[in-house]
């Protein structure tokens, strides 16, 4: 591997540390999960209590092919991608943080940026 390979590697690797520091010690209890979720309308927490997750439908397969790719693009502008589920018209996003550690402002602010919110 070049070394510039193995310092770009290195960096990322830190970066990544540093989120998923940053994402244990922002952990949200209930009461500010309920407060966020008043603001991206649509989005629910989902079954494990660790994601949230929303389903869009879209008119058609090619929409909704377009769609898949700006969430992914946004999401890694965010640096933070978002599961995707696309079944034909349907697309489902799930959104959860570094190791599933539970929900963090971070995935809220995911979640409005997916749905075009500041």
């Amino acid at each position: 591997m070049k070394p510039g390979n193995v310092r770009s590697k290195l960096k990322a690797e830190r970066i990544q540390e540093k989120l998923k520091a940053e994402r244990i010690q922002s952990k949200l209890g209930t009461g500010r999960i309920d407060e966020l979720l008043a603001e991206v309308p649509g989005w629910e927490v989902a079954e494990d209590g660790r994601s949230l997750r929303r389903v869009y439908e879209l008119p058609t397969l090619r929409a909704a092919g377009l769609f898949v790719q700006l969430a992914t693009e946004v999401g890694e502008a965010a640096g933070q991608v978002p599961d995707v589920d696309l079944r034909y018209l349907e697309v489902t996003l799930t959104v959860a943080g570094a190791a599933n550690e539970g929900l963090a402002e971070t995935d809220f602010r995911l979640a409005r940026m997916l749905d075009g919110r500041p």
